[in-house]
């Protein structure tokens, strides 16, 4: 039988990871937990607070001496945990550009918001933080 010689591999045929574009922006982590909302400031929030809507929001917040912040994909809006978790860390990532008052509040999605883009949810998270007087 004949030897096959052996052939040198380059890059191009080693299988490489494909890193995710989001995990490629510096922040792309969650909140630090200081400024988590817990259980009990969220259930607050959800019997005592306020309500502003906008086109691809609903923020319930209420007034506080720490700020306390979560985003919220409902399963009704994306079914898969892939697809909710890449929406609450836009929400996450545009929340953090923002220097916010001492308030705690949640975002929860709309469905308008799957087809929107990123600038128009940055609009949108903005006139809703003007309108509750948040920034």
């Amino acid at each position: 039988m004949r030897k096959l010689p052996a052939v040198k591999r380059s890059l191009k045929h080693v299988a490489r990871r494909v890193v995710p574009r989001f995990l490629l922006q510096s922040n792309t982590t969650m909140l630090p937990k200081k400024k988590r909302v817990t259980r009990s400031v969220f259930q607050n929030i959800m019997d005592k607070g306020s309500v502003v809507s906008g086109s691809f929001f609903i923020l319930r917040y209420l007034k506080q001496d720490t700020p306390q912040y979560a985003v919220v994909a409902p399963k009704k809006i994306a079914k898969t945990a892939v697809k909710r978790n890449s929406l609450r860390r836009k929400g996450y990532n545009i929340l953090r550009s923002y220097d916010l008052k001492s308030c705690a509040g949640i975002l929860f999605y709309k469905k308008e918001a799957l087809i929107a883009s990123s600038i128009d949810i940055k609009k949108d998270i903005d006139l809703i933080l003007k309108k509750a007087k948040i920034i």
